[in-house]
């Protein structure tokens, strides 16, 4: 946990890949609007959401606030590859869930999940806390990365002395999330962006 401009606590969903304050967003687009609704009506207890519609919805709500996509590989006019392209580029840390009406294998696709439809209440969102978790490490690991970068090039003892705490503030924030990651949700969170994913 850290503290925001206010002194309130903001937990590691909260940062950005620019190291600012976010609020954590899910995405959740069906081919069935009925479902689309529903899904998003249960997270919205827990998550700022937003309902897609349809492939051009999808594409507009992709941003870097966004951490979890629910995503219906079946919507029609969907391209997938480019929801992945998109979603990795805006939010390098965000997680996509497949909505499907089958068990699929994972390793043969590039979703970080799946959840079979009907899903249960507490499934989704156990799913998505755990997705989410798995987005704030690696979007919490960028900027570690970027701050440590910044760092090794910094010559003014003013800066440096900053970033140090920034490292350090980073560093305790990464130890806070990883104890509740299990091995290989952190190993996957962390290496997906340095291309060994599937």
């Amino acid at each position: 946990m850290t503290l925001d401009k206010t002194g309130q606590s903001r937990s590691s969903s909260d940062w950005t890949r620019d190291g600012a304050l976010a609020p954590s967003v899910v995405v959740v687009t069906d081919s069935d609007p009925a479902v689309t609704d529903e899904l998003a009506t249960v997270l919205r207890e827990r998550y700022t959401v937003r309902s897609a519609y349809d492939d051009a919805d999808v594409l507009a709500s992709l941003d870097a606030d966004v951490s979890v996509i629910l995503l219906d590989p079946e919507l029609p006019g969907l391209s997938t590859r480019e929801v992945r392209t998109r979603a990795r580029n805006e939010a390098a840390g965000c997680q996509v869930a497949a909505l499907t009406d089958e068990r699929i294998d994972l390793a043969a696709t590039w979703f970080d999940d799946y959840l079979v439809k009907p899903v249960a209440h507490d499934h989704l969102v156990s799913t998505v806390d755990r997705l989410s978790r798995r987005a704030e490490y690696r979007t919490a690991l960028e900027v570690y990365y970027q701050t440590a970068s910044e760092r090794a090039t910094v010559t003014e003892r003013d800066r440096r002395s900053e970033l140090d705490d920034r490292l350090s503030q980073l560093d305790q924030h990464l130890n806070d999330i990883f104890r509740d990651l299990d091995g290989s949700d952190a190993y996957d969170a962390a290496l997906r962006g340095f291309g060994f994913d599937s």
